[in-house]
């Protein structure tokens, strides 16, 4: 196995695209009235995942040949980097998230080898924020990365979304047809909206294979997006009021009707068309 079409020997770009600036991600509370059915607040509780200073939260997990080697939440005000395990923290935007060391977890010297080289060509890493309803990415180092959305236990097998391009930002989720999708669920539809990134560092996307035989591969998971879609599925099950934790810093649960949690999500697609 050789690594060499999936490195690249050009300059590092070492600075995020100005149009899409890695932004802190968290508000302050919002005072929510009590729920009763078919009466909407005057604030939509929902709106705060588009506050540019609202984090969003983000589950990361990274696999080394299949086998699980890190998870970590966290709450990144100007996003995440995802860095070589002795990376320093540099000046660059984005909380580092330091992979593994490969040495802890493999045993086969090979493939060891194989994984550090591509954890040692990450330079300033790989860059994930975002940015109003968007999320965006971008490569700081040689090693090349793809990426899909997929289900959370397992990537897209037919193919990657894109590669994660390195001299510009590119967006990797748009949170308005997320929304589309979960109204859409809402009414009736079985296709469930996704909202788990899959990355793939340092070879090429494992399209019609296992992606257990792959090196190095990354899930992250914004957990509010996987909140809105359990909730979703709770009010597809009962027309009670139902609980739902947005996983937003310094937010509080929300207590939703049915009624309330369409009519809200409808609202927010209307403030993002705009």
């Amino acid at each position: 196995m050789t690594l060499d079409p999936f490195l690249d020997g050009g300059p590092l770009s070492l600075a995020l695209a100005p149009e899409h600036p890695p932004q802190l991600l968290l508000s302050p509370n919002l005072d929510i009235p009590g729920p009763c059915p078919n009466v909407e607040p005057a604030e939509n509780p929902l709106r705060q995942l588009l506050v540019p200073e609202d984090a969003w939260e983000f589950e990361v997990t990274a696999f080394y040949r299949g086998r699980q080697v890190f998870q970590q939440t966290v709450f990144c005000p100007e996003g995440l980097r995802l860095v070589e395990p002795e990376a320093a923290d540099g000046t660059l935007p984005g909380q580092p998230i330091r992979l593994p060391d490969p040495g802890v977890y493999l045993t086969d010297g090979d493939v060891m080898s194989l994984v550090k080289r591509v954890l040692s060509n990450l330079g300033g890493g790989l860059a994930l924020w975002r940015a109003g309803q968007q999320l965006w990415a971008q490569r700081l180092g040689h090693s090349h990365v793809y990426w899909a959305m997929g289900e959370e236990l397992l990537p897209d097998s037919h193919g990657p979304s894109g590669e994660v391009p390195k001299d510009k930002e590119g967006g990797v989720f748009d949170l308005g047809p997320f929304v589309a999708d979960l109204i859409a669920f809402l009414g009736g539809s079985r296709r469930s909206p996704h909202y788990t990134l899959w990355f793939c560092l340092g070879e090429s996307w494992p399209q019609d294979q296992p992606w257990t035989k792959r090196l190095v591969m990354v899930k992250v998971v914004p957990t509010c997006l996987k909140a809105l879609l359990e909730m979703a599925r709770i009010q597809g099950a009962s027309s009670m009021e139902n609980t739902v934790d947005l996983h937003i810093s310094n937010s509080h649960p929300l207590s939703l009707t049915s009624d309330q949690y369409k009519a809200y999500l409808e609202d927010l697609v209307e403030d993002m068309d705009i």
